[in-house]
């Protein structure tokens, strides 16, 4: 008598790595459309980092999904951002967070 297998189905999916820069009003407007489409406060949380109220922030939202990950290090902020599709990773030298927010 045959011997029934027992299958899972998987895929595997690669995120090929791209690093291209952007002017300061490019990532303003981006993380203004980013704060509107998932109703989240970026630009305090970047304000709270930027005062040292905080040494990072974490934030996930289930629908949309979205993961925001924001951490000061000596000379600038790094921020990760993670929507279903893609990775955004960004990284801003603290003077030019302080333009950021003003904009």
């Amino acid at each position: 008598m045959p011997k029934a297998l027992n299958l899972s189905k998987y895929s595997v999916y690669r995120v090929i790595g791209n690093t291209d820069y952007a002017s300061n009003d490019a990532l303003t407007e981006s993380l203004k459309a980013m704060s509107v489409v998932w109703n989240i406060p970026i630009n305090r949380y970047l304000r709270d980092l930027l005062e040292r109220t905080v040494d990072s922030i974490s934030f996930t939202k289930d629908k949309p999904y979205c993961y925001f990950f924001a951490r000061r290090l000596e000379k600038s902020l790094s921020i990760t951002i993670k929507e279903a599709e893609k990775i955004i990773e960004l990284s801003v030298p603290l003077g030019e967070v302080e333009k950021i927010l003003m904009a």
